[in-house]
């Protein structure tokens, strides 16, 4: 995926396996985790550990990483999973055949938004070793 979460969450879109972020990227994403953490009002040091991998159950957590997937447009408001998008995007910084398998095991849809954009983020880094935004 190209893109999302500098210094800080994970979110939910980031270094897909090798791939860089340009700097429009890096900045555009930059501006949405500060506009996301503004919302959400979520402890930074869980965004940071969140990247490192360690993904702490916390509702506002979950609710900082739904708000950075759909800035990034991979999700609609309702939590609903925006297949083409993600693909495209996933496809254009990783590959097809990886591309291909990551959004199988990870892009599911939940109970509703945050969990959505919670467990695929954490899924991605499980599948990739990396944060996905």
């Amino acid at each position: 995926m190209k893109a999302f979460v500098v210094a800080a969450v994970i979110c939910a879109v980031a270094v897909l396996v090798k791939a860089e972020l340009t700097e429009e990227q890096k900045e555009k994403l930059k501006k949405h985790h500060q506009e996301c953490l503004a919302e959400t009002k979520v402890d930074e040091e869980l965004v940071k550990k969140a990247r490192q991998g360690d993904f702490t159950e916390d509702q506002k957590l979950k609710d900082h990483m739904f708000c950075v997937l759909k800035k990034t447009g991979f999700l609609d408001d309702a939590g609903e999973i925006k297949m083409d998008v993600l693909k495209a995007k996933v496809v254009s910084v990783i590959g097809e055949e990886k591309a291909e398998k990551i959004i199988s095991a990870c892009a599911v849809k939940k109970d509703n938004g945050p969990e959505t954009a919670f467990q695929m983020i954490k899924c991605y880094f499980a599948k990739a070793g990396k944060p996905i935004i």
